[in-house]
């Protein structure tokens, strides 16, 4: 490890403990073994192995339904962090119904689309029975939007939402004192981040190339326990943000 990257994270950790900030998380950690892991089609096949045909609906309309399921999950995962379970509830029929209309305007079920029922009908179960997993499940509706996103060829590189995903992960299973796993994660982030760093140069985004990849990614990379890896959840979902702004330029 770099010296002046020890120092950043030992001063980040060591501010944070003078400062009496708590690491440890407000809600229960989900079980290990119940939470599902994410695959994602790449393909625009349908269940049937057949061509998909999209509905009489335009691009931007199916993108805009897609941004707001995306954005209701997300939600859903903050308000079940800080129990908000009744808000959770209402979000989680404002997630349902924008499903419902995706699929109208798709006009048939895809891989990725029964995947996206999948989990919502998982996120369901979670909610009503106020499971923390239920975080894990929002999180992975968030991750199968993204990549229904990839359909429509949109200007935001599904790696922004993925290191997003990523970020969360991070919150999730540090709170679970799952190293293992953090470590997994850390390496997942590097991975995405390599493949989004070309987008990243090529539409003029240096200043977030240094903060995200000198500073973050790497002390990401030699965090070494759940507590280091709690701490740097928050600055890399924020970071997220700034590399959004890239694209939407």
């Amino acid at each position: 490890m770099k010296p002046t990257i020890k120092l950043i994270l030992k001063a980040s950790l060591i501010g944070a403990l003078s400062l009496g900030v708590s690491v440890q998380s407000v809600y229960a950690t989900p079980s290990p073994a119940s939470v599902p892991v994410i695959e994602v089609s790449d393909n625009n096949d349908d269940v049937n192995g057949s061509t998909k045909a999209f509905a009489a609906v335009s691009k931007d309309e199916q993108a805009a339904t897609l941004n707001q399921i995306g954005e209701y999950s997300k939600t859903i995962y903050n308000l079940i962090k800080t129990n908000n379970w009744t808000e959770a509830k209402n979000h989680l029929a404002l997630l349902q119904a924008a499903t419902e209309r995706l699929k109208t305007e798709k006009g048939k079920t895809d891989a990725n689309l029964a995947k996206l029922d999948s989990s919502i009908t998982a996120l369901q179960s979670t909610v009503a029975a106020k499971n923390h997993q239920a975080m894990c499940d929002a999180n992975q509706v968030s991750a199968i939007a993204a990549q229904l996103a990839m359909e429509l060829e949109p200007k935001m590189p599904l790696e922004v939402a993925m290191l997003d995903y990523y970020g969360r992960e991070l919150e999730i299973w540090s709170a679970d004192g799952n190293t293992a796993r953090l470590k997994n994660i850390a390496g997942k982030i590097r991975q995405t981040w390599e493949a989004l760093r070309p987008s990243v140069q090529s539409h003029g985004g240096s200043p977030q190339l240094q903060k995200f990849d000198d500073t973050l990614v790497a002390l990401v990379e030699t965090a070494s326990s759940p507590t280091e890896y709690s701490l740097l959840a928050a600055p890399v979902q924020g970071e997220v943000n700034n590399l959004r702004k890239i694209f939407q330029r």
